[in-house]
Parts: C-alpha cells; structure tokens; sequence
C-alpha cells in the first residue's frame, strides 16, 4: 500500500491529514498524532535531505526501526501495552547509554545534533562506537538547514534538564569545532581562586546545569527557560579574547563581559536562533558582571533604574538568575543569589520584570506648544535621562522639570 492510498484510507475513516512530512513518509493525523509509515531509504546526496524514501508498510517492525538514530527511540508499544524492543532500547535506557540503533545512523548529519538533546534531556553518556560515528559526520555540518540546527539547539536548552551532558557530547564527537565560541572555551585558564572548578569550559558546564536547576525552581516557562539557558552557555565567550596573566601572576579577563557581546550574537546567529532571543541574551552577556562593581557599596534606586534600562528588552530578574548560575558554576565552592538585593529594590521600583518607561511622551509636548521635530526628541531624551537619574517619578514632575529648564523652551516651542 503506497502513502497516498494510507492518507486516502485515513481522510475516509473521518481523520483530518496533514502530508507536511511525505518526504519522511510521515503523515500528522488532527495535528496531534504523527504516523510514521514503515520505510526504506538509500543515501543518494549528501545532509540531512540526501535519501530517496519508499514506503513499505509491510515491513517488519525491527527492519523499519533499524532507520531510527538511537535504540531509545526505536522502541513501540502495542495498544495492548506490550513492547517491542528489538535492539536493546530499554536496556541503554536504564544503563544511560545513548546508542546508534545500526550502521544508517551515519548517513544523517543531523542526527549528532539529536544526539546534543537526547543526552541532555535524558541524563545519556554516549556510546564510543556512536561517537566514532558523528566523528565522521562533522564535514557534513554545513549541509544542514539552519531551522533544522536550531530544533535541536532549541530542544537542548527547553527540555535538557542536564545540560553539560549534551555540550559533553560535541566535545566527544569533534563538533565543537562547528561552534568556535563554545570551542574556545577548552583549556582556557581561570584564576584558580576564583573558579576552582578547572576551566572555562568547565565552568560553564556547570553554569549550564545550574541554569536548569533554577528554570526547574522558578517554574519558568518553555521561552524563559531557552533565555536562561543559552546566556548561560554564552555569558564566558568573551574570556576568549580577554584572558591575560596580570602583574600578580595571576589569570584574569578585563572586560570579558562586553567583549562577549559580538561572539554570543555570532554563535546565536550561526545555530539559526530567532532574534527575539538574540535581544534577550545579548544584554544579559553584557552586564552579567554588573553587580561586582558595587559589592559592599549603598545601591542606589538611580543605579537600578540605570541598569535595568540597560538590560531590555531582558529583565533584572533575568539577569539575576543568570548570576546565580554563574556564582553556583564554580564547585566546591557554594552557590548563592549575588543579585539578591539588587532584586529586592526592583520589586520596591516594580522594574523586577521591566524595563523603566518614559514618563514625559511626545504628546505631552505638543500639548504645551512643543513643535514636532529632531529638537523635541532630543528634549525626550534628556527627559528620559533625568527621570533615570531621579529628577522626577509621574508627569506633573515631568511637566515642571521641563518648564524650569529654559534651554528647551523658546526656540523649540511653538
């Protein structure tokens, strides 16, 4: 029985259809239930797409789960509840193992990929046999569509609750190389005082995994979660660039924090992610530093106005979480919430979850005669800058603040 006669027998038996995934043989039923079609396949290109598929529905079930990548997930189950499991699924399941089903595995590049959320998701070492495997695969990355790159990346970050465990797996197959930024992470020295945990890689492994930690804590959901979890990944980048021997003798990364900023957006912008996302975890790169300068120090309400502006469209208490990672990424010594207090005054200022909003707006203006023009958007920025550092909270303040200020008045009214 061929796809097209399945999808006609479905279509009569009153189920709506979607043939999005005929290349795969894979029919989505009331958009819920994805029928994956017995199949056979032969590698004729190159990537992900290279196969020439054929249907065959009568084939057997431990034939067609050989085109499977993992034994985990070439399992079934009958509506009886009996399982099938012909290539030791379960059992590499409960011993952590992440196993290629059979040798078609290495006909798909994508599959390394799988391999990165699997493990993360799952807590799975993989198997040297496998790594050998994606090893051969690593020329193929650039075959691969850059929506499918990041489905894969996306799942590490939303379902991964072990983290490092997937990153682990890039090391172990040679496709670090394919993300420089995370790469150039190995070997590259911290002050041992600081972080002795080993390296930056390490360390930010342990970032990582603590990032999921506090997802799971905070109960955030599926687009907080992938926020966290990749300006955790990305937070260290710039120490790449910035690690120096100071005159103590000692290793340090002025400026890494900044110097970050272009290397997250290159990584970001590589693995195909929206740049929604990109303008979220930029700014938590570029100030996950931010509460140093002021340990020990009174922290004023201009302070925080002035960093949560900084941050948007992020947040403080994004960036707050992202801190707490960092501090807790640097075993044995203990986590802890730097950016505690910082948090507390926010949510005195309620810019816990916001940015601070002009309060004096064009309108405004033209309503006490202001002309419409560069003068006056420059007039709204100045305002915007007092109202930061304190000079006023609600309009009629605003209003006042402007009217005592005879530089924006004459040549600017109307």
């Amino acid at each position: 029985m061929s796809y097209d006669a399945i999808a006609t027998d479905l279509r009569r038996a009153g189920f709506r259809l979607d043939l999005v995934g005929r290349q795969f043989a894979v029919i989505k039923v009331n958009q819920q239930i994805d029928v994956s079609i017995p199949r056979t396949e032969r590698k004729q290109g190159s990537g992900h797409r290279g196969f020439v598929i054929e249907p065959d529905p009568d084939l057997d079930f431990a034939t067609a789960a050989l085109r499977r990548d993992f034994t985990i997930n070439a399992m079934a189950e009958d509506f009886a509840g009996r399982l099938y499991d012909p290539h030791g699924g379960m059992r590499d399941l409960k011993q952590g193992v992440l196993r290629a089903v059979g040798p078609g595995f290495g006909e798909d590049p994508l599959r390394v990929l799988r391999a990165l959320q699997f493990a993360a998701r799952f807590n799975l070492s993989l198997d040297p046999a496998t790594a050998l495997q994606c090893q051969a695969l690593v020329t193929e990355f650039p075959t691969l569509p850059l929506e499918r790159i990041w489905s894969e990346w996306e799942k590490w970050a939303a379902l991964g609750e072990f983290p490092s465990r997937g990153l682990r797996v890039l090391l172990e197959t040679g496709w670090l190389k394919c993300f420089p930024e995370v790469e150039q992470l190995i070997d590259l020295p911290q002050d041992p005082v600081w972080h002795p945990e080993g390296d930056v890689f390490n360390h930010t492994l342990h970032v990582c995994d603590a990032a999921s930690v506090i997802a799971k804590r905070e109960q955030l959901d599926r687009n907080q979660r992938v926020t966290l979890l990749f300006a955790a990944l990305a937070h260290d980048f710039g120490k790449a660039v910035t690690t120096v021997r100071n005159p103590e003798g000692r290793w340090s990364s002025p400026r890494h924090d900044r110097e970050g900023v272009p290397l997250a957006a290159a990584f970001l912008q590589r693995i195909g992610a929206p740049q929604k996302l990109i303008q979220l975890v930029l700014p938590m790169v570029a100030e996950h530093m931010a509460h140093i300068s002021l340990e020990g120090m009174e922290l004023t309400d201009r302070v925080v106005r002035r960093l949560s502006n900084r941050l948007q469209p992020a947040t403080l208490r994004q960036l707050s979480q992202l801190v707490e990672a960092d501090h807790s990424g640097r075993p044995p010594l203990p986590g802890g919430r730097p950016m505690e207090r910082w948090l507390e005054a926010a949510q005195r200022m309620a810019l816990s979850d916001q940015s601070p909003q002009p309060v004096l707006q064009g309108r405004h203006l033209l309503q006490l005669g202001f002309k419409p023009g560069p003068a006056m958007g420059r007039l709204l920025k100045s305002a915007f800058e007092a109202q930061l550092d304190g000079a006023f909270e609600h309009l009629d303040d605003a209003i006042r603040w402007v009217q005592s200020n005879p530089g924006h008045t004459e040549q600017d009214e109307a």
